[in-house]
Order: structure tokens, then sequence, then C-alpha cells
């Protein structure tokens, strides 16, 4: 009889486990979109209308251009395979140009299908705003752009309206400039936009710069695009993210292609095999990672990378491979912030106020002589629990080593904690953030006792915002990650605010675990002091209640 007990609490617990594994598997496919909503967001159904625009302008009077032709005969004949209804126009004139424009907008609206739109050909960016060039326009000046070119605002504001559930937008639109030796633009390429919502925007190079027409019969960036497209069950950001890292060898740096996000749902160009034994993939990658973490060479890392894009890895392998590229002497292009509008902010410390740039490109590194000082807080009980300071004391190889016996990466993501648990290598935070971008995360805790955690996220760059902390008030991107511990199944939800240009250490970290739907565990661990070199004491901390030391969270 107590055998029998016995096996049902064992299988009970087992079906649990197995549950929560359903779950944050679901998650994880779905891609969770605004604020990661307790209902998870479906994939787009393969039968959903399907229809694209491919625009190729070559034979301009200017600096007429070899291969869009052939880009957009070669796209258009892709999207046809993968089941869209192909409108291709070639060396068009601004009137149709602008039809067409609309009538692709009309239909999206009409059956709320999948778009695509390309265009390969000229292109140009004046006062922030993008606009491309039809093959009749005579252009002399800046002042005949308006009335001579397209503003590509006109496709954004159709696609606003059309709400449809996914579109793409390619501009293979960043090459010379196509008025003669005696026209010039304040800058090169095209200006950076934000996406609309459920859309992926792909420029073929970084905003403000120029791409390659290419040597053969396609390209550069189109060339790989029509390559990779065609990978049997490849999300279309695994698409544009392999696209980047072909472009970025085949230029050795010149050309970097670029992405802007809002997508809300997987999608596939031609379906493939989807299931995977997660676990085993997860050890072989971190296996594979750790022989590649310190000594990898730049064909190793190239490979890793393509093999999983948006791996749990991948963000950390991309570091890895842009220092060994830096060293040995790259100059990569990045986009240029001085073609936005100045979207600064400050931020006020206990030394003073000091700007902060909204360009991911200013991203700060740990400091020897920083130093950090946090409170937390149980959210449950609102009681202040803890308090530290630490001190960047060396950084050796890709470790950070603190005053307290802490060690993180170069990132601030855990190595070793004072009390003994150690970390697998894993992404939490990343070299570079940016709005909408979307990663995984996974990483195992050995705790002092020889218990093993296992904690599964996707992770996401919400939104920037005004945060106000005993620290100072800072203009900080909040990222939000949900994931599970693996082991028992509690649902994690993790709330972090981040300063790149300031600082590398994290601002404020929420974290709850739910179990069963309650939440039965809940902390906030927030900045109270910051320095550079110079030490500063942190606020005296409020009265603690007894409770555990800071720092103990697994994140």
């Amino acid at each position: 009889m107590i055998q029998n007990l016995y096996r049902t609490v064992r299988c009970l617990a087992q079906a649990r486990l197995t549950l929560a594994r359903v779950l944050i598997c679901a998650m994880l496919a779905t891609r969770v979109a605004s604020g990661f909503a307790a209902e998870p967001l479906q994939k787009v159904a393969t039968p959903a209308p399907r229809h694209a625009l491919v625009i190729g302008n070559s034979s301009y009077q200017e600096s007429p251009l070899a291969n869009p032709k052939n880009d957009a005969l070669a796209i258009a004949e892709r999207l046809r395979l993968a089941g869209f209804s192909v409108n291709i126009k070639l060396d068009v004139g601004r009137r149709e140009l602008q039809q067409a424009l609309r009538d692709y907008a009309t239909a999206l609206t009409k059956d709320q299908g999948i778009g695509v739109f390309y265009y390969a050909g000229h292109g140009v960016q004046l006062n922030w705003r993008n606009f491309l060039i039809p093959v009749d326009a005579s252009i002399f000046s800046k002042a005949d752009i308006g009335a001579q070119a397209v503003d590509l605002g006109l496709l954004m504001e159709g696609l606003t309206r059309a709400r449809s559930p996914l579109s793409l937008i390619i501009l293979d639109a960043c090459r010379n400039n196509p008025f003669g030796p005696d026209f010039r633009t304040e800058y090169q390429g095209l200006s950076q936009l934000d996406a609309p919502p459920g859309t992926l925007l792909a420029y073929a190079t970084a905003p403000g710069n120029t791409a390659a027409d290419g040597e053969g019969s396609h390209g550069l960036y189109t060339n790989q695009l029509l390559r990779e497209m065609m990978a049997p069950g490849a999300t279309v950001e695994d698409v544009f993210k392999r696209v980047r890292l072909s472009v970025r060898k085949s230029s050795q740096g010149a050309q970097i292609p670029w992405e802007s996000t809002s997508l809300e749902a997987d999608f596939v160009f031609f379906p493939g095999q989807s299931t995977r034994d997660m676990e085993r993939e997860f050890e072989a990658d971190l296996a594979h990672w750790n022989r590649l973490r310190l000594n990898g060479t730049t064909n190793q890392l190239e490979a890793f990378i393509h093999q999983r894009p948006n791996g749990k890895f991948a963000e950390m392998a991309q570091f890895r491979l842009d220092q060994i590229l830096l060293a040995q002497g790259e100059r990569a292009v990045v986009p240029r912030a001085a073609s936005e509008p100045c979207q600064c902010g400050s931020a006020s410390t206990s030394r003073g106020t000091v700007m902060v740039s909204s360009n991911a490109a200013n991203a700060q590194a740990f400091k020897v002589g920083e130093r950090y000082a946090y409170r937390n807080f149980d959210l449950l009980t609102r009681k202040e629990i803890a308090s530290s300071t630490s001190t960047v004391i060396r950084i050796q190889g890709d470790e950070v080593h603190f005053s307290d016996g802490r060690v993180t990466d170069l990132f601030g993501n855990n190595v070793r904690a004072p009390d003994g648990r150690k970390w697998t290598p894993y992404q939490f935070f990343i070299a570079e953030y940016k709005l909408g971008k979307r990663w995984p995360a996974q990483f195992l805790v050995t705790q002092p006792n020889g218990k093993t955690l296992n904690n599964d996220f996707l992770l996401r760059v919400a939104e920037r915002e005004r945060i106000t902390l005993p620290g100072g008030t800072f203009d900080a991107l909040r990222i939000e990650a949900r994931g599970t511990d693996l082991g028992n199944g509690d649902l994690l939800e993790r709330t972090a605010w981040v300063a790149p240009e300031l600082m590398r250490g994290v601002l404020a970290m929420e974290t709850l675990v739910r179990r069963d739907g309650k939440v039965i565990r809940g902390e906030r661990s927030e900045l109270t002091a910051y320095a550079t070199n110079d030490p500063v004491a942190a606020p005296a901390p409020a009265a603690l209640t007894p409770a555990r030391k800071a720092g103990t969270s697994s994140y």
C-alpha cells in the first residue's frame, strides 16, 4: 500500500513537471509579444493569404544598376514557391510605384494576409525620411526629392491601417549616390526607422551606409537572402541573422545588414522539421560553446552562429566574433545616430547629471574601480531584506571580479557567488540592446550542496522608459523575461532595467516565482548608489528584517 502511494505521488510530480515543460515550450515557440501577455500568441497559420509586392529598378538615367531586375525576378520566384501571390514591377516610374504601394496595402487590409514588400534600386534619405527613387526621377537638388521620389512613409501608413498579422519590408536600396557627382545629400544610404507593429524591416546595410550592387547576377545582400530563405523550417528572424553573418563575412565588415522588428509571431517561408530534443540540444550547445568561448577561431564561431543564429549562446558568440574581427583590424560599419532626431536623456546619479544617448554603439563596459550599491525588497511583504555594496577589483579574460567575492561575465551574468554557487555561461544580459530585440537564455546553477537548478527564459527589450531609484533617475531599457524552472515546473517572471550607455551593471531587477497559478516568491533589487573610480558610500539602508544575504536569486 505504501509503495502504491509512493508511486502515485511520484507520477503526480512527474505529470506536473511535464506540464510545465510543455507550457514553456509553447511559450518559446510563440514568441510572446506585447508585455508577455498571459495568453501566448499563436503562430501565423499556413493557410493565411500571402501577398507580395516586388520592385526592381535598374534603368536609371543617372547611375543605372545592373542587378535590381535580376534580384526582383529571383525574389519573386522564391516567394511564389512559398505560396505568395506576387505583383512584380520592373523599372517603374513614380505614379506606377505609388499606385502599386496603395494596391498592396489594400490587398492586405481586405483579407488580413501576410505581406512581403521587396525593393531593389536606388534609395535616399532626407530630413530623417526615406525615399525610393523611381526610374523616371529627374533630381537635381534636395528640393526635387519630395516631388520626384516616393516617400517610404506611404507604405508604412498603409501597413499600419492594414493591421495584417505579419509584414516584411526588405530594402536593398542603399546604393551609392544616383544623382551624379555634383549632387550630395547630407547622409548616405537610408535613415533608421522603427518597424510598425507586426513588421520586420530589413535593410541591406546599416542605416547611414551604402550597399554593394554585387559583381555577379545578384546584389551581395539579395544573393545571400535567396539562399537562406529556402532553408526548411527556418524562422524569418533566423533567415536574416544568417544573411547578416554571410554578408558581413563576404564584405569583410564593409557591409552589415540591419533589421528592426516588432514581430508578434514566428513565420517560415518553407515549413520543415521543427520538433527537437531541447535538453540534448542545450547540453550539446553548452559543451560546444565552452570549447569555443576563449579559443574559438573566426571560422568556428561563424559556423556556430550559422547553426544556431537565435540560439542560447548566439549573443555571446557574436560578441566574441566581433572582438576577434576588431583585433584583426576590421572596421565594421554601425548605424549613424546623426541622421536621427536626438533621443538623448539625462541620468541623475549621486555624482550629478550625466547625458545618456539611446545609441547602442555607446554601450559601456565594466571598469575597475566602479562601485555599485543595491538594496533588496521582498515584493510580498514590501519589506527591505538586505543591502550590499561591491566594487570591481579586476577584469580577467571574460570575467569581472567584485570585492564581495562575486564573479560575473562582461555583461553582468553570474559566474560564481560568494556562497559557492556556480552558473554555466548564459546570455540573460547581452552586449547590445535595441527595442524589440528578442533572445533565449538557459543556464544551470550548481548549489553548494550539489543540487542543480535549470532555468530557461525568453527575453525581449520591451521599452525605453525613465526610472527613478534611490541611486538616481535614468533613461533605461526595460527587459522582460519569462521562463520556467525545468526542475520543479515553477514559472519565472523577471523584469530588468538597464542603461548600458551609462553603466554595465543592472539598475533594477524584479523576480516573481509562480506555482500553481500563485506567486510564491517575489523580490526587487535596485541601485542605491553608483560611482566610477571615486569611492561613494551607499545611502544608509533602512532597518533590515532578518533575512538571507543579498544576491541569492539565480538570475
